[in-house]
């Protein structure tokens, strides 16, 4: 599996989550790239508390890449999340260095999907859609690209305003990702009114929770918390089960899918 997550609108859980689904990955390998254009790494200023120097980094594939090393290069440039299995690709040191990447994101992005083919679950932490210097080109390999979202109005707003250009990216390169939404929470809009006002169907829905700043800050949580919380059952029990589902029930085609400027229901009222 291939998964790239991205968002419409400023911090609704991206980095949070694709980390939470790298350590609650089915499989044994786990990578996880941070490739968020806006530079720096949330997995190691948050989960690992500053304690590993950011030294590797999406930008040492530059050079790499311009040599036909990016695939060896790659390995070199990985970090073993501790107790975990999963392998961390940190993010670039800092925006600045996005517009380096621009010959990358594509390379890349098809080695990764060779990776996933091989057992390996393979998450992207993207950013923000339409940001300077987004990997489009390396998330167009995807097999499910996940916008994910809050549903506060002026999120579900920004999310309406911005997919469109997605939706024609990928269209102009004949991808087959499945393009979805990951929901966090459901106020005050449900799952069911998200898809109606967007066009997109839900793959999964997250709580809402302060458990999630264990991925997000490092925060510990006691065992006794761990086995009640819903945020970390959720992750184990349903969330993977629906991605992979997803992939398989959504998989595009653009010669038969639907109009990209198709007219779409508004919001009508806030919900409580």
């Amino acid at each position: 599996m291939f998964l790239a997550l991205t968002s419409a609108s400023r911090s609704p859980g991206v980095s949070t989550t694709a980390l939470a689904l790298a350590l609650n990955s089915p499989t044994d390998r786990t990578l996880l790239v941070e490739a968020d254009a806006i530079g720096s790494s949330p997995v190691l200023a948050g989960y690992m508390l500053g304690n590993h120097y950011h030294d590797r980094s999406l930008i040492n594939l530059v050079d790499a890449n311009r040599h036909g090393r990016l695939k060896a290069a790659l390995t070199e440039q990985l970090i073993q999340i501790p107790e975990s299995s999963v392998s961390l690709l940190p993010g670039l040191v800092h925006s600045a260095q996005a517009d380096a990447m621009r010959p990358v994101w594509g390379p890349l992005g098809v080695h990764l999907a060779g990776l996933s083919v091989d057992d390996t679950n393979v998450i992207v932490d993207a950013g923000r859609i339409g940001q300077r210097g987004a990997p489009v080109e390396l998330i167009v390999n995807a097999t499910t690209i996940a916008i994910v979202t809050r549903t506060e109005r002026t999120a579900i707003a920004a999310l309406r305003a911005s997919q469109n250009a997605l939706r024609q990216q990928l269209s102009a390169v004949q991808s087959r990702a499945s393009l979805g939404l990951i929901l966090i929470g459901e106020s005050p809009y449900n799952a069911e009114e998200v898809t109606k006002v967007t066009g997109l169907d839900v793959i999964a829905v997250l709580p809402d929770s302060d458990d999630a700043k264990v991925f997000s800050d490092g925060l510990s949580i006691s065992k006794w918390r761990r086995r009640r919380s819903i945020y970390l059952h959720t992750l184990h029990r349903s969330t993977w089960p629906k991605i992979t589902k997803f992939a398989v029930s959504h998989q595009a085609d653009w010669k038969s899918g639907p109009a990209l400027n198709a007219a779409l229901p508004t919001l009508t009222g806030e919900r409580r």
